[in-house]
């Protein structure tokens, strides 16, 4: 079996694509999309995907999130990708509890698929971190350059 892919240019093609058929809400494209970005290096597209949601929520919420705002910014994606047939709400608030540092204990959780979680993470990236004046792009190569910078940096 060969690696999983982890060209940048590849990866920010398989999100534009994913997160451009959310929009349109076009299943098929968002369906073969996400199965290229879960076949993608899963955790460079966690990680990546995960920085644009908590850039996205800083910036709508720079003095802080609370559960309101969480349970707000679920209701929203859930309303607007209620063309999803696999849509769980408790997956979108695993991904924004992630994106934002905190992982939920593994036994109250129950085992989600890569794919699943990834297809929640593009739902929440659409409506969460894009649209007039946040283009996706900048987004994901901010996300793209933090990773770079992480990656150099030394561990103490």
């Amino acid at each position: 079996m060969s690696p999983a892919p982890t060209d940048p240019t590849l990866l920010t093609r398989h999100v534009t694509r994913a997160v451009e058929a959310a929009g349109r809400a076009d299943a098929t494209v968002f369906t073969a999309a996400t199965t290229d970005l879960a076949a993608f290096d899963a955790e460079q597209a966690r990680v990546v995907l995960g920085w644009v949601l908590r850039q996205a929520l800083e910036e709508q919420h720079p003095d802080g999130l609370d559960a309101d705002d969480v349970r707000a910014a679920v209701a929203a994606t859930a309303r607007g990708a209620a063309w999803f047939g696999g849509l769980d709400p408790r997956i979108l608030v695993v991904v924004l509890v992630a994106a934002l540092g905190e992982h939920p204990d593994p036994e109250e959780v129950p085992r989600l698929g890569h794919a699943l979680v990834l297809q929640h993470s593009v739902l929440l990236v659409h409506d969460l971190a894009t649209g007039p004046g946040r283009p996706l792009r900048r987004a994901l190569d901010a996300a793209l350059a933090e990773v770079r910078r992480a990656e150099t940096m030394e561990m103490p």
